[in-house]
């Protein structure tokens, strides 16, 4: 029979707990002190090891951590409400879960999480959900109104922090990774009465199996007011930032350092360097990036583009892989992502005809029951394309039927491999939905006629 989610249904096929223990144990240390728990993820990630490190680049570096614990950079408690309010619009209920926590702890006020704002933080919210809807609805009035709260360099670590909920946002929702029950306890009583609830996210625990899948609503910014006389909304406080956190982390940061400079090697700190590398290695470089002022999260977005695109280490062939972005970008009508997937796939897969490209883009941009997967595919390549298009709405569309197609035709690891870069295209999806609108926004500033 098959299970509810890739997940579950993949559980063995990864290294197991004790082993991912032993390889990230800093990183999962620090893990554990940012949300209170170490995510499920992990086992899952493990099956295509590169995207177990692209997971643990881009949390820390996109984050700011832990600079940004220690009150460096952007309002911590700003970007954590700015990281659930993306995973609300999202519809992912596990992320949902993680965000709250991970807001509470740095300092948000619960009846931000409730929706009830102040401008600052209506304006947060706004940004937030704009780019991580499909499709994005960002408008310059959106940008304008963050600008007058937030400096530009602290509303790139917000674009960042939003963009990398991106990654886990698509992965854990298209995964149907099981939620830990510690997480679910930290947040339910506050959260579930906005239409939070576990779903499919609570395969392995009886007390959830009467809660509907995907009933989130999204957060939206209200009138400043007061959650009420029942005070912190009946949740189970969580522990704030204090001289404990601020210690643990000091301790368990230089060795999570070491295992990213080793993932890292031969990549510059340089943001223009990064780009060239780009170019060199991969023979593209990705000028969304070109974007952004902080280096240490280009250098690891820099390192997951390339590894992520190396022939070598690629279970499921650069080709599919470029299918599966062309897939993902006309499903949430992003025009300068196809056209990425285009160029990629020129660069690395030349037995692609137009033809066949046009067609999987069809094949994208159709009904879901209505589309007939294009012929001339490798029964690889149609898998993949079969997967990414059940995968790449927010909340994901995957079913039973999706999961013993894609279990029979694909390996477990290209089965992780798919998700991995439909998330991964998810996140420059989010920045290219900001920059689009911030840049044009600078642009009218001076007077520069866009027409």
């Amino acid at each position: 029979m098959t299970a509810a989610t890739f997940a579950q249904e993949l559980q063995g096929f990864g290294a197991d707990k004790e082993a991912i223990d032993d390889e990230l144990k800093p990183m999962l240390k620090l893990v554990r002190e940012l949300i209170g728990v170490v995510p499920n993820s992990s086992e899952s990630l493990s099956i295509w090891p590169p995207g177990l490190r692209s997971y643990n680049l881009l949390v820390p570096n996109m984050l700011n951590l832990p600079a940004s614990v220690f009150g460096q950079g952007a309002q911590k408690d700003l970007i954590g409400l700015a990281m659930y309010a993306a995973s609300r619009a999202a519809d992912c209920m596990y992320c949902s879960a993680h965000t709250c926590s991970f807001a509470l702890r740095r300092g948000a006020n619960p009846d931000a999480i409730l929706g009830h704002l102040d401008q600052a933080e209506g304006a947060v919210v706004t940004v937030s959900e704009a780019i991580s809807r499909v499709p994005a609805d960002l408008k310059h009035d959106d940008v304008a109104e963050l600008r007058s709260y937030l400096s530009d360099d602290d509303i790139e670590w917000l674009v960042l922090s939003v963009s990398m909920m991106g990654f886990l946002n698509k992965f854990m929702d298209t995964m149907g990774v099981e939620l830990e029950e510690e997480a679910i306890h930290d947040v339910e009583e506050l959260i579930a009465p906005t239409g939070w609830g576990v779903g499919k996210h609570g395969w392995s625990s009886e007390d959830y199996d009467d809660v509907q899948m995907t009933e989130g609503q999204l957060l939206r910014p209200q009138d400043n007011g007061s959650a009420g006389d029942s005070g912190k909304a009946g949740w189970e406080e969580v522990p704030v930032d204090g001289l404990g956190t601020y210690m643990r982390m000091i301790r368990h940061g230089p060795g999570a350092k070491r295992i990213e400079r080793s993932w890292t090697k031969g990549v510059p700190s340089r943001i223009s360097s990064v780009l060239m590398m780009l170019e060199d290695s991969v023979g593209y470089s990705f000028p969304v990036l070109a974007n952004l002022g902080h280096a240490r999260a280009v250098k690891a977005i820099g390192t997951v583009l390339r590894d992520n695109l190396n022939p070598e280490t690629s279970e499921l062939g650069l080709g599919a892989k470029c299918l599966v972005g062309l897939v993902y970008a006309r499903v949430v009508g992003n025009d300068k992502l196809a056209g990425e997937a285009q160029l990629l796939a020129n660069l690395f897969a030349p037995h692609l005809s137009p033809h066949t490209m046009a067609a999987v883009s069809r094949f994208a941009s159709g009904e879901a029951e209505y589309a007939d997967v294009p012929e001339g595919l490798t029964a690889v390549e149609a898998a993949a394309v079969m997967l990414a298009k059940t995968g790449s709405p927010s909340p994901s569309t995957v079913t039973e039927i999706t999961i013993d197609t894609a279990t029979s035709m694909l390996s477990p690891a290209q089965i992780v491999e798919v998700i991995v870069w439909l998330s991964i295209q998810q996140m420059m999806h989010r920045m290219y939905s900001f920059y689009d609108v911030a840049v044009l926004e600078d642009d009218s500033d001076v007077g520069i006629d866009l027409r």
